[in-house]
């Protein structure tokens, strides 16, 4: 019988090149060959999921971290912050100076300095990395970002809120007032002089998703591989049938995990899925 494979994709299907490696896109290739269902599962927004990724080919994608389900170019569930609480995150948000940017299904719409704030981050990494620079190109030609002065509450529905604070005890203010109704996850170091990441609505995390999907198309959650490296896949590891997190994971994620993978550009995910006899 086959298996539900989900795999995140930054960090987990592609490491610091920024590309697939063509084994692991081969890889998933044959997975589906062999009668497994393939869903990517990624914190990313749907319109920053690149067309090079898409074309390796998928039973489905859940994006925003559990906020979309599309199966087979379907969706079969959509999730949106109620107006009125995300009025008011914007509102803590812009008192406190915290950068942020919301996401919809269609656009990004963004704070003035989200841009410049990773422009600066990455014009560091990119001076000898040209496939970094050619991945930030193409995201950025593909993904719809607007400036917030185009958004309007009444009109765009919003399924997550990612932040950037370069106080850090700016945003854990906030945290007494978030946690209410989010999970909040952070991306940064503890060593930065920023904090970074996104909340999330309760009850709706990747480990949600996945459970939405698998119902949607008969299966069961302990047919389920999960493959991640990040804190926002958590429920996902937790949830599914199996999980195999990065060997760079934090500790608390390798904690509920059943093994690691390799570094995605050393062909990881293709490794582990010829470990566990998937392909």
């Amino acid at each position: 019988m086959g298996k539900y494979l989900f795999f995140d994709i930054d960090g987990t299907l592609m490491g610091p090149s920024k590309q697939v490696t063509p084994k692991t896109a081969n890889g998933i290739k044959q997975a589906r060959e062999n009668g497994h269902k393939c869903f990517l599962c990624t914190g990313r927004a749907p319109v920053s999921i690149m067309k090079s990724i898409r074309k390796i080919g998928f039973d489905g994608i859940i994006s925003s971290a559990g906020g979309f389900v599309n199966i087979g170019g379907k969706y079969i569930f959509e999730n949106f912050i109620n107006q009125y609480v995300l009025s008011e995150v914007m509102l803590l948000f812009t008192n406190k100076k915290i950068l942020f940017s919301l996401e919809t299904k269609d656009a990004l719409y963004q704070t003035p300095g989200v841009k410049d704030f990773f422009d600066k981050k990455n014009s560091k990494i990119m001076e000898n990395n040209l496939e970094l620079a050619r991945f930030l190109e193409e995201r950025k030609n593909e993904e719809v970002r607007l400036p917030i002065s185009e958004f309007d509450i009444l009109k765009h529905k919003v399924t997550k809120v990612c932040f950037i604070s370069e106080d850090k005890i700016a945003f854990y203010d906030c945290v007494k007032y978030l946690s209410e109704f989010f999970n909040i996850v952070i991306f940064s170091k503890e060593s930065d002089d920023f904090i970074n990441g996104e909340i999330i609505l309760k009850n709706c995390t990747k480990g949600d998703a996945i459970k939405k999907a698998v119902d949607y198309l008969g299966g069961k959650i302990e047919d389920t591989i999960a493959f991640g490296d990040s804190m926002n896949d958590y429920e996902m590891i937790k949830d599914a049938g199996y999980g195999v997190v990065s060997y760079l994971a934090p500790e608390k994620l390798k904690a509920i995990a059943d093994d690691t993978f390799d570094d995605p550009d050393n062909d990881g995910i293709y490794k582990s899925m010829k470990k566990l006899e998937l392909i």
